[in-house]
């Protein structure tokens, strides 16, 4: 018998806030059709969301839609997400918030990706040609 086939889905959205309800929608019903429990999706969404509005704000030379790739692999969820025609952006070289200082000692900025790095169990990066693909993975074990 051969193995069952494990769910993927992939799509492109504007790069513009405005794709959040409709990118949550892509991945809620992909959520359905791969089995990912309830637990696990409100952190993939909110490192979806994290990253993809950092990629509008931020992507540097970035004009393309971002691509969204979702698959369940076992126990893992692999998400990433790809910005075409742009400079690099690692965020894992983001330095991470020191949330010990108190309110009026921090600096602004760094915290949504500092939580997206708590919330999931890896985050990988690769950059060639302009094309940047951040990928985390969220274990549903």
């Amino acid at each position: 018998m051969a193995d069952p086939i494990e769910p993927t889905a992939q799509r492109t959205f504007p790069r513009s806030a405005a794709s959040l309800p409709e990118i949550f929608d892509f991945m809620d019903a992909f959520f359905v059709r791969a089995g990912v429990a309830n637990e696990h999706r409100m952190p993939v969404q909110f490192a979806v969301e994290e990253l993809f509005t950092n990629l509008v704000k931020y992507g540097r030379g970035g004009t393309r839609e971002i691509q969204l790739d979702l698959e369940r692999d076992g126990g893992r969820l692999v998400v990433s997400l790809t910005d075409f025609d742009v400079e690099r952006f690692d965020i894992r070289t983001v330095p991470n918030v020191n949330v010990d200082l108190d309110l009026k000692d921090r600096k602004p900025g760094g915290l949504g990706i500092h939580l997206l790095k708590r919330m999931v169990d890896d985050v990988g990066y690769e950059y060639v040609d302009g094309r940047s693909t951040t990928t985390f993975i969220k274990r549903l074990e």
